[in-house]
């Protein structure tokens, strides 16, 4: 497993080693800021259902974070920020963990880029493995999670922020699943080289 901090780059002799492979390379965005921008519905999708989910057991209110009375007010909350690390690093451990022989991959590891952290692997694996990896983060950390701790009554602004913040976060993945769902077949193979995914 590697660490780094700097996007996977695609080795243009080996992308072209797994087209004459018969791997077919899935229509995706070029580049992460395209991904982002083009995820943005999901963003704001993944954030009402978080939101509504939340609103099930406590009510969520602006002022809790500073909006309200005709203004905003702005304070520097370290313990918000530490908090905004340690759910970054929890969202790409679940990732991580769930690919086929993380710990012994020299093919899959973990970073962190100006646009956020992410998890990359050039592992071979199911279509529905890789979706359970892709969902697995949104799902457990945004749908999971709040309905557990609504249920214990340990729903707090802080874990709300957080959790909503998660949601916004994996618009990425969503993208990236309903891409698989609608181009790769369910008993295809998926692969990533660079920033690329390829199926066959």
């Amino acid at each position: 497993m590697k660490i780094t901090f700097q996007l996977p780059k695609a080795d243009p002799d080996k992308q072209a080693r797994l087209i004459s492979e018969h791997w077919v390379q899935l229509k995706e965005p070029k580049s992460l800021p395209t991904a982002i921008l083009l995820s943005v519905p999901f963003m704001l999708v993944g954030g009402f259902v978080t939101l509504m989910i939340t609103r099930m057991f406590v009510p969520v209110s602006l002022e809790d974070y500073g909006f309200g009375g005709g203004g905003i007010s702005f304070n520097i909350n370290i313990l918000y920020i530490l908090s905004i690390f340690v759910l970054l690093l929890i969202h790409e451990l679940i990732h991580l963990s769930l690919i086929p022989n993380f710990t012994t991959s020299k093919h899959t590891g973990i970073g962190i880029h100006i646009f956020g952290g992410f998890v990359f692997s050039e592992e071979v694996m199911s279509r529905l493995r890789f979706l359970i990896v892709s969902l697995a983060p949104f799902v457990i950390i945004s749908i999971i999670l709040p309905l557990l701790l609504g249920a214990l009554g340990y729903l707090n602004p802080l874990l709300i922020f957080l959790i909503i913040l998660n949601a916004l976060g994996s618009s990425v993945d969503l993208l990236n699943v309903v891409l698989v769902l609608s181009q790769v077949p369910k008993k295809a193979q998926i692969r990533n080289h660079g920033m690329s995914t390829f199926w066959k």
